[in-house]
């Protein structure tokens, strides 16, 4: 049973280091991490930040860093984030945070001792007279400062400090690495258990090769904000248009039968009973079922056969 979000806190700050200055903070309680996905475990910590910021009466702060860290430590290591940026924001956004700080990481960042982290970046600008971190929190040039550092460091300067466990379902820790494995393998089930919510892309509608016309499928290709790509293969789907939302079927993959096997990704989407020209807009499609792999077919009417049958299994799927 997926838990409901709370109303979205309008009130909520983003802000961008890369385009706005950071707030004058007198006081706050402050969480520092990469929150990819806002799963439950993110939640159940975050929930813990504004309940000790209401207690206490001051500003909770949630800091992220854009782009993510090994992105500036390791470039030639891809990083693949589950969702853009935005849904971290219209997340955080519905669970009562004051602030949610996008900082840009940078080199001079990542060469930061610990030390030098909490007093001339951590201090200087949030003033914090409570931390609330995760069970796997470190920090500093080469993540050297532990909890056991953090500790010592808030008993010094008087600061309340909070460490919360891991949210574990079925003795898996829910981590985004744990949810990006399972929606690679298309157990989307157990993925949006663990996110409480569904898993989505989202991005503009581009222009494609139009075989969907030619295949009596018209769909709409969108280009997500990020290099995460779920198991390849066919999926039973909803897609957000605007304020509405239709059923369709989506593809994810190469277009084998068309295509090189080295092809670029394509995220395509049918849209039942739909026959708007969407091009250009910003688009949502919610990936419901994962129904089967991707194949190659020798001639392009077994695939349109082969599509047909996947269209009728999702109206089924449906009840349409």
């Amino acid at each position: 049973m997926l838990k409901p979000f709370l109303e979205y806190n309008f009130y909520m700050k983003w802000i961008r280091s890369q385009e706005q200055s950071l707030p004058d903070i007198s006081q706050s309680v402050l969480t520092i991490g990469n929150y990819d996905g806002v799963h439950l475990g993110h939640r159940k910590l975050l929930a813990e930040l504004v309940k000790t910021a209401k207690a206490k009466k001051v500003d909770s702060v949630v800091c992220t860093f854009r782009p993510h860290p090994l992105e500036v430590i390791k470039p030639e290591q891809m990083i693949y984030r589950l969702f853009d940026y935005r849904d971290q924001s219209e997340v955080i956004s519905g669970l009562g945070v004051d602030y949610l700080i996008e900082e840009k990481f940078t080199k001079e960042l990542s060469l930061m001792s610990p030390g030098d982290f909490l007093d001339f970046y951590v201090m200087k600008y949030f003033k914090p007279i409570h931390l609330v971190v995760g069970y796997d929190f470190s920090f500093g040039n080469n993540r050297t400062g532990d909890f056991d550092f953090l500790k010592k460091y808030c008993g010094e300067k008087n600061i309340g400090l909070t460490q919360v466990k891991a949210e574990e379902s079925h003795g898996q820790i829910i981590s985004s690495t744990a949810i990006r494995k399972l929606i690679e393998h298309g157990d989307l089930t157990k993925a949006n258990e663990y996110l409480g919510r569904k898993y989505y892309l989202r991005g503009p509608v581009r222009v494609g090769n139009q075989r969907g016309r030619t295949l009596n499928v018209p769909t709409a290709n969108i280009s997500p904000d990020i290099y995460f790509v779920p198991r390849k293969g066919v999926y039973f789907s909803r897609t957000y248009i605007e304020d509405k939302v239709y059923y369709s079927i989506t593809n994810i993959g190469v277009n084998p039968t068309f295509e090189n096997s080295d092809s670029i990704i394509k995220v395509e989407t049918h849209i039942f009973d739909f026959d708007q020209d969407i091009y250009g807009q910003q688009i949502k499609v919610e990936l419901d079922q994962f129904h089967r792999d991707e194949m190659k077919y020798s001639t392009v009417e077994m695939l349109k056969n082969q599509i047909q049958k996947d269209i009728e299994e999702a109206r089924k799927y449906y009840n349409l």
